[in-house]
């Protein structure tokens, strides 16, 4: 089988350090995979490389050819900054949190709807009601529904009656 080309950008010996000293997964596989293509002692397929390092073929290839574009920056994980801002800045969550530990404006419990509501009516940012119930579990809110009463439960005044008789121990 016809080996791939394989640019020269660093020696063997570079690449195995780079490999070796690598703390983030993504490159530090990519890393391997080009030492073990670059090595001579036995000529290795892309196909031979993904089994040991854990790729597919199909991946190994790919990288293979970012490697022969761009040297070491095409070994980079490009999904770093690869996102939105946050809809709030930490300083808005702080006063958010804030708000939450107080009632809401319209009395009862904060809910998603709630949050969202008031977020766009403090910050004009508009998010969706999920948005909101999201914001209440990352700061560390949970569901406060009450327990709901079983159907056949007795009445007020047949608890309070009750009590009244009950001997307490």
């Amino acid at each position: 089988m016809r080996r791939l080309p394989f640019a020269r950008h660093l020696p063997v010996g570079n690449l195995r350090h780079r490999y070796v000293s690598c703390r983030h997964p993504v490159e530090k596989r990519r890393w391997h995979a080009l030492w073990l293509l670059a090595r001579t002692d036995v000529p290795r397929t892309p196909a031979a490389v993904a089994d040991v390092v854990g790729l597919s073929a199909v991946t190994v290839r790919h990288v293979l050819h970012r490697w022969d574009d761009r040297g070491p920056d095409g070994v980079a994980d490009r999904r770093r900054g690869n996102g939105a801002e946050p809809k709030l800045t930490a300083r808005r969550r702080a006063a958010l949190y804030a708000a939450l530990q107080k009632r809401p404006p319209d009395g009862g419990v904060w809910t998603g709807p709630k949050v969202a509501r008031y977020v766009h009516d403090r910050w004009q940012v508009g998010v969706c009601p999920e948005t909101g119930w999201r914001w209440l579990v990352a700061l560390g809110f949970s569901l406060q529904v009450p327990r709901p009463a079983h159907p056949k439960a007795a009445d007020a005044p047949t608890r309070r009656r009750w009590e009244k008789t009950c001997d307490g121990g």
